[in-house]
């Protein structure tokens, strides 16, 4: 009779526990639309210019809109360096986030594999009705990609990327970024890149949120100064190598 009872309360304290971290576990489904326009400039330069916007509270509520700007510089086969700025004007406040990282990558076969760690520094001015306050956050990001190109317009890829929150007193990991997608190009220089993220984040404090993101990017790109060329090749009159051009 003794060891029923104990076993009882041991069971019941079991499914407690388990009913607490339920309750302390919360999830979010949200959706992030957004377009990108890159520009591959000469000298091994690019610049990409990105607006996207959040929907969040299971899809029903519009956090704001986000805008990125990225310049990336091919150092050599593997290596490339990145810059990034991100402008977000959302429902409690604007953060202005400044991004600097290094990628590594590899071809072996159709796979790509590929290391780029990061730093990011965030400043939040949030507006109350009263005050207006900010706060800073830096931190670590090292991403971890693997992506396979499946046929000639489609590739798949995944990664996942721990954010280290850095501070005075300790590091800790603030959320993690799992993701996983597709791009296809349905036109030269166009593509879709459809993806989900599974994002873990420890940053509060009372319980853990889990956001699950559906998200659709539409991707295009050009070579403005390849373009500016051929046209004035065009426009250019040829002459016979005995005359000088007109007047």
């Amino acid at each position: 009779m003794k060891r029923q009872i104990l076993t009882g309360c041991i069971l019941m304290s079991f499914l407690l526990g388990r009913l607490v971290t339920f309750a302390q576990n919360r999830t979010d489904f949200q959706v992030w639309p957004g377009v990108s326009l890159k520009l591959d400039l000469p000298k091994k330069w690019a610049f990409t210019v990105q607006y996207r916007t959040r929907i969040i509270d299971n899809a029903s509520y519009y956090k704001g809109s986000y805008i990125f700007t990225t310049a990336e510089y091919q150092l050599n086969k593997h290596f490339e360096a990145m810059a990034n700025y991100r402008l977000a004007m959302v429902d409690e406040g604007v953060y202005y986030r400044y991004f600097l990282g290094v990628a590594a990558k590899v071809k072996v076969g159709d796979f790509t594999l590929m290391v780029r760690p990061a730093i990011q520094y965030q400043s939040q001015r949030f507006t109350a009705d009263d005050e207006i306050r900010t706060d800073t956050d830096t931190y670590f990001r090292p991403r971890f990609t693997v992506k396979y190109k499946l046929s000639k317009r489609w590739d798949i890829y995944t990664y996942a990327e721990p954010f280290f929150a850095i501070n005075s007193s300790k590091t800790k990991i603030d959320n993690w970024q799992n993701s996983i997608g597709l791009k296809y190009e349905y036109l030269k220089n166009q593509r879709l890149n459809p993806y989900f993220i599974w994002q873990p984040d420890y940053s509060h404090k009372k319980y853990q949120l889990t956001n699950y993101i559906a998200g659709l990017d539409i991707e295009f790109s050009v070579k403005p100064f390849k373009y500016f060329k051929r046209q004035k090749k065009v426009s250019t009159p040829s002459h016979p190598r005995s005359q000088w051009p007109p007047n």
